[in-house]
């Protein structure tokens, strides 16, 4: 979403609905059900969009996550009130962008306190209820208020910060139970002043776009595919793969370039402050990515041990699991869109701990890519004729120091992530058949 295209939705948004005060701990109205009238003027619906495998599936997002979005105007004085219900899933939260589309904050299911019922975020067991949370301009003060989430600014080279000319949010779900929006409705927007006396704009409950319902095509052709589109050129892989640390646009430019004249640049000019993610990233996950290109080999291996997950919420970052959260995916590189995924409880594990996965087109998948045989499989996709593969790790519990996250900038990888950082090697199907192992195919991959 273009800057130029998130101000003039700031400015129709403006033009568009109203409704009354009400106090902060007041329960919503019920949410009335879509009609046409209001589902065609999607200008005023609380969430525009929504993620979609074939239709909206881009900005390199996970299977497991639906995603809504809401571009809000940015009026001098006001604040986002968000009603909404906690949902049955394995996580949810509300991030908040720049123009860039650079997460500029953040606030997660475990930190909402209820105005009603109990948080299962927090407590396994506790009965579900509904929470009032706020959306305001600047940066977060310290200490920050309590359910708040802040829309930040726009970064002037360090040297002054804009207010965004629209706030951009988008409401993620991973893992959802019973719908896409977790058996509850989607939260409630409402426009009003800074204190909550008055109230601008009371934005619709509409079906975000694409409708519900749209059979998936496109990805899954995608899937079964082995040939990619011809005369697409290749991306910038190294000569053999590497598993690196995403921070942000710029130093992933510069690992490209780096690729492509065959030595590592120098960090050059690249600061904190160009390490902020960008392609709607979310706070809460931090991710390791590898390149591969079909001209170096048919076929990819990745083999890391397995974070422990948590299986219900409350075990992460509060508890005794490593991660909340963490997946395997396989994307397109230029059009951002995800090809496959596997989410946690999906990667079989081994004796040892660790996962071993394979990457490549259906008709190289080795036939001992089972669960049974502890190696998962993911495809390589058909459009693009290289692979980018993403590792996340989401929410880690401060014992787990071996999460991603916590790799400072220009600190390799391994050194703070061990065994967890996955290994890679380029291979194919007669050697991976041939192994008595999962811990054997990968070793004789990566001794050839």
């Amino acid at each position: 979403m273009r800057h130029a295209a998130i101000t003039a939705l700031a400015l129709l948004l403006t033009a568009c609905g109203s409704g009354s005060s009400a106090p902060d701990t007041a329960a919503p109205a019920p949410l009335p059900e879509p009609t046409p009238e209001t589902q065609a003027l999607a200008l005023n619906c609380s969430w525009l969009l929504r993620s979609d495998q074939d239709l909206l599936n881009l900005a390199f997002p996970d299977e497991a996550a639906t995603y809504w979005v809401a571009a809000l105007p940015a009026l001098p004085g006001t604040r986002v009130r968000i009603d909404g219900e906690y949902p049955k899933s394995r996580y949810f939260s509300f991030n908040a962008y720049d123009p860039a589309l650079r997460p500029t904050d953040v606030i997660t299911d475990y930190q909402l306190d209820p105005a009603e019922g109990g948080n299962p975020y927090r407590s396994a067991g506790a009965a579900g209820g509904r929470y009032v949370a706020y959306l305001r301009p600047g940066t977060a003060p310290e200490p920050r208020e309590p359910n708040t989430l802040y829309a930040g600014g726009i970064d002037l080279l360090g040297r002054a910060e804009l207010p965004n000319p629209a706030w951009l949010v988008l409401y993620r779900i991973y893992l959802a139970e019973g719908s896409r929006s977790g058996g509850v409705p989607l939260p409630r927007l409402t426009l009003e002043t800074a204190d909550g006396g008055r109230t601008p704009v009371a934005f619709e409950s509409c079906n975000p776009l694409p409708p519900e319902g749209v059979p998936s095509l496109l990805n899954d052709l995608i899937r079964q595919t082995s040939n990619p589109l011809p005369g697409l050129p290749f991306p910038l892989a190294p000569e053999q793969p590497q598993v690196v640390r995403f921070y942000g646009l710029p130093e992933t430019l510069r690992q490209l370039l780096s690729n492509a004249v065959g030595f590592p640049l120098p960090l050059g000019a690249i600061t904190g402050a160009d390490t902020g993610g960008g392609f709607l990233s979310n706070v809460d996950n931090a991710y390791v990515t590898s390149i591969a290109s079909r001209d170096k080999g048919s076929l990819y291996i990745l083999r890391g041990r397995a974070p422990r997950h948590a299986r219900v919420p409350s075990e992460a970052p509060l508890g005794a699991a490593q991660l909340r959260y963490w997946s395997l995916c396989t994307n397109e590189f230029v059009s951002q869109r995800y090809v496959d995924c596997l989410s946690d409880y999906e990667v079989p594990v081994d004796a040892q701990g660790f996962f071993t996965l394979v990457v490549s087109d259906p008709a190289q998948k080795p036939a001992n890519a089972t669960d049974t045989n502890a190696i998962a499989w993911l495809p390589w996709g058909s459009i693009y004729p290289d692979s980018v593969l993403i590792y996340r790790h989401m929410l880690p519990s401060p014992h787990f120091t071996q999460a991603v996250q916590n790799v400072p900038y220009g600190t390799p990888a391994a050194e703070v992530m061990g065994d967890y950082l996955p290994r890679i090697a380029y291979c194919d199907k007669a050697t991976i058949e041939a192994a008595g192992s999962a811990a054997q195919a990968f070793e004789t991959c990566a001794a050839r």
